[in-house]
């Protein structure tokens, strides 16, 4: 079915890319039939080839559920595709596997998107707490290859000294009212169809990490509309539950400083990749 035509009839379809969390996603699936109250939903799992019975497992137990089995693990942004390919939402609310709502976040979402007043909104993002309820990373700034520039030794040969961090919002840690961001946090990713219809899916050079900056970065300068969280849309992120690398980790460092490269040569061009990604290296290995 080709996905630019095909028949919308449902008010959100939910994705969750799974690779080797069953359990996770089985409770992160299970808030959602818990606390999605008064809208019409489908959810969607997109498995990268799970060797931990998550398939038989999920299928057993939500069987409304539609599932797509990818023979290889083929990251988050290319699967999170294939789950867009296929969904029948107006929006679509991509969230991770190692999260559970803690409220009708689903329906506080969309009703704020289909707001007259949100017609320039294209991203909305809940809040996102840790376990314990503290605040967890929500939103973000888009990288400034400039700053980091000015952050490393290429500083003695940028002549441009007038930039600065003033370019760079300071994040509320809770938000109390509606804050317009950079990018919404990909854990929680809200967007209008007609959004990705006119800006396109993930970029498939991405594996993991800074697919949804990029996407957001497209969403904000090509489409032309903002990225916003709505606080009143609670929901607990288990940071990094779904991933087997450890933030402390080389593997972990290696793979965001390919994945903040592949940013900057979209963004910057190729020779921005070579700078940032050589110092980068440089520092994690020096």
């Amino acid at each position: 079915m080709d996905y630019f035509n095909k028949k919308i009839f449902m008010d959100v379809s939910i994705i969750f890319v799974n690779y080797n969390t069953s359990q996770l996603t089985q409770n992160a699936i299970e808030s959602v039939y818990k606390k999605t109250k008064n809208i019409e939903f489908e959810i969607i799992v997109v498995d990268n080839n799970s060797v931990d019975n998550s398939v038989s497992e999920i299928k057993a137990i939500f069987p409304k559920v539609v599932i797509i089995e990818n023979k290889e693990n083929i990251g988050f942004g290319r699967a999170n595709n294939k789950g867009i390919k296929v969904a029948k939402g107006n929006y679509l609310f991509l969230l991770n596997t190692d999260t559970y709502l803690i409220n009708n976040a689903v329906n506080i979402l969309f009703d704020f998107m289909v707001k007259e007043a949100s017609h320039d909104i294209g991203v909305c993002g809940a809040m996102l707490y840790k376990e314990d309820l503290t605040a967890n990373v929500y939103a973000g700034n888009f990288p400034r290859f400039e700053l980091f520039l000015k952050g490393s030794f290429w500083r003695y040969f940028y002549l441009n000294s007038n930039f600065d961090n003033k370019m760079r919002k300071q994040l509320p840690e809770i938000p109390s009212t509606l804050l317009e961001v950079d990018y919404v946090s990909g854990a929680g990713f809200f967007v209008k169809r007609n959004v990705i219809d006119e800006v396109g899916f993930f970029d498939p050079r991405f594996f993991m990490y800074s697919e949804d900056v990029e996407l957001s970065y497209r969403i904000n300068h090509i489409a032309k509309k903002k990225c916003v969280i709505v606080p009143d849309a609670k929901i607990v992120h288990i940071s990094q539950g779904s991933s087997n690398l450890k933030s402390n980790g080389k593997k972990f460092q290696k793979q965001i400083i390919n994945s903040r490269g592949v940013f900057y040569r979209i963004t910057k061009g190729r020779l921005a990749e070579w700078i940032y990604i050589i110092t980068s290296y440089k520092r994690l290995y020096f």
